[in-house]
């Protein structure tokens, strides 16, 4: 008990120690560094490519997003092998939606607070994706933003 309170306050005087550390975004790291570590290629014809990269408390986070034409995100997400289809995403009020790895940083909405919003997962080690053997796990969303187009938010760790 004596060991557990004292890594826990300054020992010159006793006080709580301020916590350290908590989830920080990477400076530097970008799409380039996201796309790298869940080994994809975005489609040629993506444009509007962002990616950020969040050090947290037991994982670092890598975030990519995009759009293109539907097509190309369809055949970009099946290469993915999701564990299972996509489905719809019911959206979160975004008054109240919070997450710890915000898409905002990116100057993009919560893909799970927007319309038209199909979701999956997939655990890469699971369906033995050899390609992807080092990502325990990718989150997708693609959402329909009209005129034959698709943006793409990849979140994995």
């Amino acid at each position: 008990m004596g060991l557990s309170a004292a890594a826990c306050t300054d020992s010159s005087s006793g006080t709580p120690k301020a916590r350290s550390g908590g989830p920080v975004w990477v400076e530097g790291q970008g799409p380039t560094e996201a796309s790298g570590f869940m080994r994809v290629q975005t489609p040629t014809s993506a444009t509007e490519v962002k990616g950020a990269v969040q050090s947290g408390f037991q994982d670092t986070t890598y975030l990519i997003s995009f759009t293109a034409p539907t097509a190309d995100a369809e055949t970009f997400i099946a290469d993915l092998r999701p564990e299972e289809a996509l489905r719809a995403n019911t959206p979160r009020d975004s008054k109240t939606y919070t997450t710890i790895t915000p898409w905002s940083h990116l100057g993009l909405p919560e893909p799970e607070t927007e319309q038209r919003v199909r979701t999956a997962s997939v655990c890469p080690p699971c369906i033995k994706d050899e390609r992807r053997a080092t990502v325990q796990s990718i989150t997708i969303f693609i959402q329909d933003i009209g005129d034959g187009r698709a943006r793409v938010y990849l979140k994995a760790f």
